[in-house]
């Protein structure tokens, strides 16, 4: 009897154990702000001169936000985008995470 009310506190550990690590390995997404200067579509990349001066170039990984290069986004519009880096890259992840700051963008 003592096992089946052991059971279901090992589970709940369990459960928040695993919340608490997935919160913890949570990517940390950076925000920037600039004006791209480049793209490739068929590469899934983009160039943006940031607005310090710098140029950084990011992977798209979304192909909604992918789209919207040569759609509504085209050289020396301005774009906000949130990135994550992995294996030393810029990635955006999300649609979301790419959009210009125009109307409609």
């Amino acid at each position: 009897m003592r096992i089946a009310k052991a059971v279901p506190v090992i589970v709940i550990a369990i459960l928040c154990v695993s919340m608490i690590a997935g919160i913890a390995i949570a990517e940390e997404k950076i925000s920037a702000k600039g004006k791209i200067k480049d793209y490739d579509i068929d590469n899934k990349t983009v160039v943006v001169t940031m607005d310090d001066g710098k140029d950084m170039t990011f992977i798209i990984e979304n192909e909604k936000a992918l789209q919207k290069l040569d759609d509504r986004l085209f050289k020396g519009d301005e774009v906000k985008i949130k990135y994550v880096i992995e294996d030393g890259k810029n990635k955006v992840k999300l649609n979301s995470d790419f959009k210009g700051t125009k109307p409609g963008c």
